[in-house]
């Protein structure tokens, strides 16, 4: 892309795709909450992130989300109440960090919500072929690729 050609803020690929996603979290909340599960959709998405990363420790979880560490902290402690998850003292680079590792209860948890957030997504979404799906993946990457070699 060598020039922007959206006149408009509104018309350029940052509002549209920030907006889309704001729809689309929206409306996976509200699906979440007809679940009627034990876990908020934040709590959920927090929880299955630390299943795809086993021993993962809160900073880099924070930073895999793009959440700040005290609302992580939050959240964490509920999952440990709830003894989803468990955390354990380890060292990182020098420094002591909590690594955190998803339970047996965790796992049920995960895997009796994610069939139903599998079929919200691909009824939001039934329009959209997997070559289209494939296209959006590759974009992504993409993108995020050129945004890291901006200076």
């Amino acid at each position: 892309m060598n020039e922007v050609k959206a006149k408009h803020y509104v018309d350029t690929i940052i509002h549209i795709t920030d907006s889309l996603l704001r729809r689309i979290k929206s409306e996976l909340r509200q699906k979440f909450d007809d679940i009627n599960s034990d876990i908020t959709s934040e709590q959920f998405v927090v929880l299955d992130t630390i299943s795809c990363y086993p021993n993962i420790y809160q900073q880099k979880l924070s930073s895999i989300l793009m959440k700040d560490k005290s609302n992580i902290t939050r959240i964490i402690r509920i999952l440990e109440s709830k003894e989803f998850i468990t955390k354990k003292v380890g060292n990182k680079d020098g420094r002591l960090v909590y690594f955190l590792s998803i339970t047996k209860k965790g796992e049920q948890i995960i895997d009796l919500v994610m069939p139903k957030i599998k079929k919200c997504i691909t009824d939001m979404f039934e329009s959209v072929s997997d070559e289209e799906i494939e296209l959006l993946h590759s974009l992504s990457k993409k993108f995020d690729k050129d945004l890291h070699n901006v200076n």
